[in-house]
């Protein structure tokens, strides 16, 4: 661990880690370490950590208070997604729970210990327009403004379901809390080569039973890797929270995880190097490591990812280059960083779609300047 990094993050770590051993840390700054805990947004995995140890009562009860509606804002989450899977059952439509509320209950066993913002589904490529339609006329729900452009014209729509993975969708505004659905036909971008496609996932299917409900989720192996894909692959650790899930993840499952077949899958869709990144990252982090759980060599600890994380680094305004380096770097060998490489420009010859979409962040970028 990097010499300068501040007593707030070490406690911070202590708690995404479930750190065993109380390590003296020096004097901490409340103020410094609750914009920390929001900004990662982990104050359920802070407020655990310090209630266990006793300590720190007049910022537990800081932390309590926002906690508390963390968990009544979840309850709404998970109720909803509830619905919404059995809405789309009761139409024979197989909606798979994703991040969210499900993952809150999978790796902490708790709705209310993890902090997210989205209700997140995966619905097959082939019931997406049928289910698209259901939650409108169904649940009222509306796409964003952005996405209802590209979809109103013929012209951009197809190419937009083929190169795009979610639309972001309002939940109706008589509601006494406003959240967004993103309904998801991939999990990521497919120029990323984040192949988790939808033909596949009846195989490695498993229900949960989540709020008295049956509801469609993955296998542990199959999910850690989405997981690692999220966390690791698209937001390239940005936030604490990620470390704290997959910290979980190992905690609750790290020992009864068929570990060969976590490797094979990830082999084959050439993110091997993803997952043995993401076991150094817990490791160099100092996780304590069972002998149950997978070892995998690779580089240490990079001193940016402290760094980061300390000043709460701002999204890049345009991710395009960001997500193609990093793509380089996590997967695996020639043969799947030649198909990344080839994706990415595949993306760019799509020249109506990508025109329709300057023109419509150009004509924002005018209405906000003209207010």
């Amino acid at each position: 661990m990097a010499k300068t990094t501040s007593a707030e993050l070490l406690l911070i770590l202590d708690a995404c880690l479930g750190s065993q051993d109380d390590r003296d840390i020096g004097p901490v700054d409340v103020d410094e370490l609750y914009k920390l805990a929001e900004y990662h947004q982990v104050r359920p995995q802070l407020l655990s950590y310090l209630n266990e140890r006793g300590i720190m009562p007049e910022f537990q009860a800081m932390l309590r208070k926002d906690c508390q509606q963390i968990a009544f804002e979840n309850m709404i989450a998970a109720r909803e997604l509830a619905d919404i899977s059995n809405l789309l059952k009761s139409h024979g439509i197989d909606t798979y729970a994703y991040k969210g509320s499900l993952w809150a209950d999978w790796l902490y066993g708790n709705i209310s210990q993890r902090e997210f913002g989205d209700i997140d589904i995966l619905i097959p490529e082939g019931s997406f327009s049928k289910a698209y339609e259901l939650l409108t006329a169904e649940r009222g729900y509306v796409a964003d403004e952005y996405r209802r452009y590209l979809l109103g014209n013929p012209k951009t729509r197809e190419s937009f379901f083929r190169t795009d993975y979610h639309i972001p969708m309002m939940s109706p505004p008589d509601k006494p809390m406003q959240w967004v659905l993103e309904a998801h036909w991939r999990i990521a971008y497919p120029r990323l080569l984040f192949e988790f496609p939808s033909r596949e996932w009846e195989k490695y299917k498993e229900d949960f039973t989540f709020l008295g409900s049956s509801i469609h989720a993955f296998q542990r192996e199959y999910q850690v890797l989405m997981l690692l894909v999220h966390h690791g692959g698209k937001e390239e650790w940005s936030k604490l929270k990620y470390v704290a899930d997959f910290a979980a993840y190992m905690r609750k499952f790290g020992s009864v995880t068929d570990w060969d077949k976590v490797t094979e899958i990830a082999k084959q869709k050439g993110i091997f190097t993803l997952l043995a990144q993401s076991t150094g990252l817990l490791r160099a982090l100092g996780m304590e490591w069972k002998k149950e759980w997978p070892l995998f060599e690779t580089n240490s600890l990079s001193g940016s990812y402290l760094q980061n994380w300390e000043v709460r680094k701002k999204d890049p305004s345009n991710s395009t280059w960001p997500y193609f380096k990093h793509g380089l770097s996590i997967h695996d060998g020639i043969k799947h960083r030649t198909r990344l490489v080839v994706s990415h420009f595949q993306y760019f010859t799509e020249f109506q779609l990508i025109w329709s979409k300057f023109r419509y962040k150009r004509r924002l970028a005018k209405s906000r300047t003209q207010e």
